[in-house]
């Protein structure tokens, strides 16, 4: 099976021709998604050597991120479902910012959001622990010290904000949701899929919730986290 894989997430749009089983056949990064709408059809062709017969599924970043970025990489995708009757699935893009972070234990993906505020969850072992919730960059020690464990922080959006963040630590590679790693999270479930038509229409970002992020750090709902 060959995975057309597509997140417009971040700053810079990735693009990956995955097979589960055999690992990347080739992948490439591109302008930022705002910028990307008339080039990145043709570079999703040329990704896959010209040939979209050869893709059997696809696999999309779900944000959160740029509004302007998920929506040129869902439209970009959408048209080639239903054009070439593809199944589609889409992912958490702060789960594919950890997977590609790497690494074991807890980690906190992050990614910019407006300006002084980023996107950021916490994730263990592939599980999102704490919702996707936006905050201003200056609550995310509050956020990772309600955590009530040692958590590695990764993303641009810890990196672009580091003035803010009293010190925390953060990790200073620069890593950004990987199509790969978008590919990875939804091969499960585009094994024997099929085109629906009704899903990749219904097919839309991860809208994010606040609340529902501090009620679960407050009440200690966080994957077995607990004061």
């Amino acid at each position: 099976m060959l995975i057309l894989a597509l997140d417009t997430s971040s700053r810079w749009t990735s693009c990956a021709l995955v097979d589960p089983d055999r690992g990347v056949v080739a992948e490439s990064l591109h302008a930022p998604p705002e910028k990307a709408g008339e080039i990145l059809p043709g570079a999703l062709v040329d990704l896959c050597g010209g040939d979209l017969a050869r893709v059997d599924a696809l696999a999309v970043g779900l944000g959160p991120g740029s509004f302007t970025g998920l929506r040129v990489g869902l439209a970009s995708l959408k048209a080639i479902a239903y054009a070439r009757e593809l199944p589609l699935a889409g992912a958490s893009s702060l789960r594919a910012l950890a997977l590609a972070a790497g690494g074991t234990g807890l980690i906190v993906p992050t990614l910019e959001a407006r300006k002084g505020e980023l996107y950021a969850s916490a994730i263990e072992g592939g599980a999102m622990v704490v919702p996707e919730t936006v905050m201003p960059a200056a609550s995310l020690p509050a956020f990772v010290e309600r955590l009530h464990r040692p958590a590695t922080v990764v993303g641009p959006g810890a990196r672009a904000n580091r003035a803010s963040l009293g010190g925390l630590p953060v990790v200073d590679e620069p890593v950004a949701p990987l199509a790969r790693c978008v590919a990875q999270l939804c091969a499960a479930g585009l094994r024997g899929a099929r085109h629906d038509r009704n899903a990749v229409f219904a097919l839309a970002p991860e809208y994010l919730s606040a609340l529902a992020a501090e009620v679960a750090l407050a009440e200690g709902r966080v994957g077995g986290l607990s004061g």
